[in-house]
């Protein structure tokens, strides 16, 4: 059985003198011994299927067949779990006992996730004294002290700015080479979705679809085609003028996708205050078309 498995899980948020809102609609996922971002905007059901799985939410439908206990569970929230007047290690050795780890056992675990995570010469400051991203390596170690089976990671980075950000990662991608676990990472951020093995995008509290971020660009073809304009009737002009070549052309915010379209001539569009970009796809271009309404009519 898979680290974490749930079949069909609806949560619906009840709010007196308010509609009902559904955070999450029927979604079911597996995942085992990888790392497996959830991406999607805020309201998309990221924390709410964290809280499933921590067991802090209970589905009102489906079900969390694993983990089945909170026991080799652990959780990075958005902003660090720690008491800020304690030291680094007596919030590590207080994780250790939390989790009934002997005085001797987590200081030994303490050195080793010390050394992974570069806080060794940090272990006696005050947590309030620490900048933010190396807050965010003590809290993790504090995740990692009881050495879990399942690791959530809930908008890890918050915060925190583009060094901190890559320092967090380089020390995450060590920390899951050397243990190995189950890793489900709640993001918004592409370039954290980007570094997964596998995405599960979200969408009003759907899962849309799973795949390797690979295969998700490779599903645009080689090339997409992106049309930004200053007004609207330009942009529909364009999306008429694509039309008539038999193009899938798609709607995303103020402009237009064209997957596949590596072969479109740029130089043939009749309308001229419009930019025109033959790109390599992203993940973001993923994203976007396939939780967007649709082609554009």
């Amino acid at each position: 059985m898979s680290a974490i498995e749930l079949h069909d899980l609806r949560v619906v948020y009840r709010r007196k003198g308010e509609h009902d809102r559904v955070a999450l609609d029927g979604v079911s996922l597996e995942s085992d011994n990888e790392m497996l971002a959830l991406l999607g905007p805020n309201g998309a059901g990221k924390s709410t299927l964290m809280g499933v799985i921590a067991q802090t939410i209970r589905p009102d439908s489906g079900e969390r067949r694993t983990p089945t206990s909170r026991k080799g569970l652990s959780v990075v929230f958005q902003t660090p779990s720690l008491d800020l007047l304690l030291t680094v290690r007596e919030n590590l050795r207080l994780s250790g006992a939390l989790h009934g780890i002997a005085k001797a056992e987590a200081d030994e675990r303490i050195r080793d996730i010390a050394t992974e995570l570069s806080i060794t010469d940090r272990l006696d400051e005050q947590v309030r004294h620490l900048s933010g991203g190396l807050a965010r390596r003590a809290d993790l170690a504090r995740a990692l002290v009881p050495r879990p089976t399942v690791l959530l990671l809930d908008e890890p980075t918050t915060g925190l700015d583009i060094d901190a950000r890559r320092s967090f990662w380089d020390s995450m991608e060590r920390i899951r080479k050397r243990h190995g676990m189950c890793v489900l990472l709640a993001t918004h951020l592409i370039e954290e979705a980007e570094r997964s093995d596998r995405v599960a995008m979200l969408s009003d509290g759907r899962l849309v679809e799973l795949d390797t971020p690979s295969r998700f660009r490779a599903s645009l073809g080689s090339r997409v085609l992106r049309v930004a304009a200053a007004d609207g009737e330009s942009i529909h002009a364009v999306d008429r003028w694509l039309k008539s070549m038999n193009r899938e052309v798609f709607r995303i915010d103020s402009g237009l996708i064209v997957p596949d379209a590596e072969d479109v001539d740029l130089q043939s569009c009749p309308i001229d205050q419009v930019s025109l970009t033959l790109a390599p796809p992203t993940l973001e271009d993923a994203y976007a078309i396939r939780t967007t309404t649709g082609a554009i009519s």
